[in-house]
């Protein structure tokens, strides 16, 4: 419960730039902090309206796990890619990062998805629009060229004649 306070003061509050991540792959881990936060919006809302009855509503319940795997799988891949990055060197690692992109950007789809989906059964009318602008500003991030990223996979794989990560 904290966490979910903390986050929303943040958001009445508006962006901070206290978040600067530096590094190869700084945009990848903000993305990973705003799929955080994303679900933490989502099951704050949630358990804002339901409480302790929360456990019976299985369908949100079901989309907060989801949620919460996507959001461990990104941070993952990110911190995969890094580890190899740190090991061989970024030119070693540019196709784990191009997987990680194109990881990254169906997984915060499927969060956004899942967290509109709770926001819509948890509120309505203006609190609905309300909620959904925040969820808007907590998703806003710049997109991966996944049709470029997806060339440049396959590419690697004929050239090497497998599917390898390094």
């Amino acid at each position: 419960m904290p966490a979910i306070k903390q986050l929303m003061d943040e958001v009445l509050s508006g962006p901070s730039s206290s978040e600067e991540v530096e590094g190869l792959l700084a945009e990848e881990h903000k993305l990973v902090a705003s799929a955080k936060k994303l679900g933490l919006f989502a099951a704050g809302a949630a358990t804002q309206k339901y409480m302790q009855a929360i456990e019976e509503q299985q369908e949100i319940m079901g989309a907060i796990a989801d949620m919460v795997i996507e959001i461990y799988a990104m941070e993952t891949a990110v911190l995969r890619s890094a580890k190899i990055a740190a090991a061989k060197g970024e030119s070693a690692a540019a196709l784990p990062i191009s997987m990680t992109r194109v990881y990254l950007s169906q997984s915060i789809e499927k969060i956004e998805s899942a967290a509109r989906k709770i926001i819509t059964a948890v509120a309505d009318g203006d609190m609905l629009r309300t909620q959904l602008a925040i969820l808007r500003r907590l998703g806003k991030h710049e997109p991966y060229n996944t049709i470029e990223l997806r060339q440049q996979i396959a590419q690697k794989v004929i050239e090497r004649g497998r599917y390898s990560i390094a």
